[in-house]
C-alpha cells in the first residue's frame, strides 16, 4: 500500500512508534498489520517484538481480506504469540466476507489472543466483520470454552439486553434486523412447524425466553401443522375442533403455494376463520 518493500514498511511503522512516545510517554499506540492472514508468520513476530520493545501497546493482526480459514487463523496466532513473547500483546480483527469472522475471532481466543474487534450486527465495509451480539453471546455462556480461565468482565453481561441493544442500533444505523440474523433476528423464538409443541430443546440450541427475554411466537406458514393452526387460531381468538384444523391447515398450505408466500399474516388467517366457524356453528 505505500510502495515499499515490507522491511521498508515495517521500519517506518516501528519509527511512527518511536515517535507517538517521545511525544508522550503515556499515550497508547497501537499497531495494525494489514492482510495478516497471508503475511509470513515470522516476520510479523519479529515486529511485533520489536514495536513492543519500542513502545506499542498493541498489535493487531488484521484479515482485511476477510478471506481466512479458521485453521489457518488458529496456527497464524499461535506461531506469531510463540515466537513474539508473551508480553506482546496481540488483537484480532477479522473481515467476514466469507461469512468467517465469529470462527476466526474464536480462533483468536483458542489461541490466547485477549483482545478482539467486533461490531454491532457485524457494521463494516464489504460483508462486515463479528458481531458483537455473537461474540459476548458465545463468551457469555461458553467462557470455559475460549477463555481459558479469564473473565472479561466484572459483572456478567445480562443477554437479555441483547436483542434490545440490536433494535436500538439498527433504528440508529437504517441496517435492518432480518429474519435470520443468529441471536437478535426476527426469527428467533418463532416456531412454524409441529414438533417443536412436542420436544422444544430438540429444535433450538438455548430457551430463548429465558435466555434473551424473547416470547416464543407461532407463524403460521406452508409447514403448518394441526398443532400450530390450532396455537395461531387460538392467539386469534378461535378454538378449532379436529375437523376445522384440518380445514385450516389445508387452507393455509394452499394459500402459502398460490401467493408464494411462506408467511401467511394474521389478518388473511383471521379472514378465513371467521368464515369457517361462522360456516361450522351454523344451523344446517
Amino acid at each position: 500500500m505505500v510502495h515499499r518493500t515490507a522491511a521498508e514498511a515495517l521500519q517506518t511503522g516501528l519509527d511512527l512508534v518511536k515517535q507517538a512516545r517521545d511525544q508522550d510517554d503515556e499515550v497508547a499506540v497501537d499497531v495494525c498489520l494489514a492482510d495478516a492472514s497471508r503475511a509470513d508468520a515470522a516476520l510479523m513476530a519479529r515486529f511485533a517484538r520489536t514495536a513492543t520493545d519500542a513502545g506499542a501497546g498493541l498489535i493487531v493482526l488484521a484479515d482485511t481480506v476477510g478471506a481466512q480459514l479458521p485453521d489457518d487463523c488458529g496456527r497464524m496466532f499461535t506461531q506469531v504469540r510463540s515466537a513474539a513473547g508473551a508480553d506482546v500483546v496481540l488483537a484480532s480483527h477479522p473481515h467476514n466476507d466469507l461469512g468467517l469472522a465469529l470462527a476466526n475471532t474464536l480462533q483468536a481466543l483458542s489461541a490466547g489472543v485477549r483482545v478482539v474487534a467486533s461490531s454491532w450486527l457485524g457494521i463494516a465495509e464489504r460483508a462486515g466483520m463479528v458481531a458483537t451480539e455473537q461474540l459476548l453471546f458465545l463468551l457469555a455462556r461458553h467462557p470455559d470454552r475460549f477463555l481459558d480461565g479469564t473473565t472479561p468482565w466484572w459483572t456478567a453481561p445480562d443477554l437479555t439486553r441483547l436483542p434490545g441493544i440490536a433494535r436500538m442500533v439498527a433504528a440508529a444505523t437504517g441496517v435492518p434486523l432480518s429474519v435470520t440474523n443468529p441471536i437478535v433476528g426476527t426469527g428467533v423464538g418463532t416456531i412454524s412447524t409441529g414438533t417443536p409443541f412436542v420436544h422444544p430443546e430438540l429444535f433450538q440450541p438455548f430457551d430463548p425466553h429465558d435466555v434473551l427475554g424473547i416470547e416464543p411466537h407461532v407463524l403460521l406458514t406452508q409447514l403448518a401443522s394441526a398443532r400450530v393452526v390450532t396455537a395461531v387460531a387460538a392467539r386469534l381468538g378461535h378454538t378449532l375442533d379436529r375437523d376445522q384444523a384440518r380445514a385450516a391447515m389445508s387452507w393455509a398450505k394452499a394459500r402459502a403455494f398460490r401467493t408464494g408466500r411462506a408467511v401467511i399474516e394474521d389478518a388473511a388467517f383471521a379472514a378465513y376463520l371467521d368464515g369457517l366457524t361462522r360456516t361450522t356453528l351454523s344451523p344446517s
